[in-house]
């Protein structure tokens, strides 16, 4: 059975002959991991023969430290080469966008600035890449009479463009804007020469350019696959139901950002089910208060001694309460909206050696975000000519 051939929990078919008891309860397959991120800068590179995207991170909590983490996605291949400051501790290996990581080198920035308020966002950094490139960014569109006011919160569609992900990465940017037209307008420049930047369509109506800036942002991993770190959750961040041990909800929690995987109904733990024992519910993911940024189904079966889970992403995005511009690009670009859909996860738990488990997610289309690149490459249509 697939778990897509129902959006409705099914009851738990339960076999004849179970005896009364306490619960079983087992290792939790389920894990959610929280990552903050103080603030962030993004573009689309158009025309670059290396580089397609570059994307600027600033961290300032207890778990990572304070620094600039700065990534590059190569054209060809689809390879992310990153840069983090010497003051950063992350794991490199729970960085899998695009095609896979290229480069991970430390690095000492000339230029570290980044930083948003309620009056823009500034950038101007400056460093070198593993080919002895001079990346140059410098943005700064800051207006104190502007006056920004809240823009709403975005699900961040770089998950699309993933193809082997280790989990399903929801970023999800508070205060999302793009960035001004100004007097001073934004370069990105490499060895010196300026690389264009994608466009969205009516520049000169909404006067953006597609350089994309938050403050802060929340990364959550859900249920990163086998071999990841900490891809195993502490028993105090499962929440089971009094008296059945079923579970609830997964928890997780960092400085400013938290997160729960919920169940409903509660999913029987896995340790608990007996031989063809079936068990359908839906699950949703809460982000900083967001109920449902995005879920679906899971299915939960028993065969002999192992325990197949599945969870299959159903459900869309649906954006709350958006400024107009930002509203229209997540209705012309169905990718902002649908990316979730095309993920799935498969755990098998081994009952025979303590409840083992191994899992890995999938991707379900293989697409990965090209009507975005359509609508934001900046390039125009050539005029027939009669």
């Amino acid at each position: 059975m697939s778990v897509s051939e129902s959006a409705r929990p099914h009851p738990t078919r339960v076999p004849g002959g179970r005896t009364s008891g306490p619960p079983s309860t087992g290792p939790c397959p389920f894990h959610l991991i929280v990552d903050p991120v103080a603030r962030f800068l993004n573009a689309e590179l158009v025309g670059h023969p290396v580089y397609d995207a570059i994307e600027l991170q600033w961290f300032d909590d207890r778990e990572h430290g304070t620094g600039l983490l700065a990534f590059l996605c190569r054209r060809d291949g689809r390879l992310v080469d990153y840069y983090p400051s010497p003051g950063l501790d992350l794991a490199a290996e729970r960085y899998t966008l695009g095609g896979g990581t290229g480069a991970w080198t430390t690095t000492w920035f000339d230029d570290d600035i980044l930083e948003v308020g309620p009056d823009g966002v500034l950038a101007q950094v400056r460093f070198t890449d593993v080919d002895g490139r001079t990346i140059e960014v410098r943005v700064d569109d800051r207006d104190p009479t502007r006056g920004r006011g809240s823009q709403g919160t975005m699900l961040a569609p770089v998950s699309a463009g993933i193809d082997h992900p280790g989990s399903l990465l929801l970023v999800w940017m508070h205060d999302f804007d793009l960035v001004h037209d100004t007097g001073t307008p934004p370069l990105i420049a490499i060895d010196g020469e300026p690389v264009d930047t994608g466009r969205l369509p009516g520049r000169r109506l909404h006067g953006r350019h597609l350089i994309k800036y938050a403050a802060p942002l929340t990364a959550v991993s859900v249920n990163p696959a086998s071999g990841f770190p900490d891809a195993h959750p502490d028993p105090a961040d499962v929440r089971r139901e009094p008296g059945t041990g079923a579970i609830e909800a997964v928890l997780a929690s960092a400085p400013g950002a938290h997160a729960e995987l919920r169940f409903n109904p509660p999913l029987p733990d896995p340790a608990g089910l007996h031989l063809d024992d079936e068990v359908v519910t839906r699950w949703q993911v809460d982000v900083d208060g967001t109920d449902h940024v995005t879920g679906g189904v899971a299915l939960a079966q028993r065969t002999d001694d192992r325990v197949t889970v599945t969870m299959e992403v159903t459900d869309r995005w649906q954006p709350g309460p958006l400024p107009p511009l930002l509203r229209t690009v997540t209705r012309i670009v169905p990718v902002f909206r649908r990316w979730p859909t095309t993920y799935r996860w498969v755990a098998t738990i081994d009952l025979a050696s303590d409840g083992v488990v191994s899992s890995h997610w999938e991707r379900t289309s293989n697409r990965r975000g090209e009507s975005y690149q359509r609508a934001t490459s900046g390039r125009r249509r050539r005029k027939r000519r009669a």
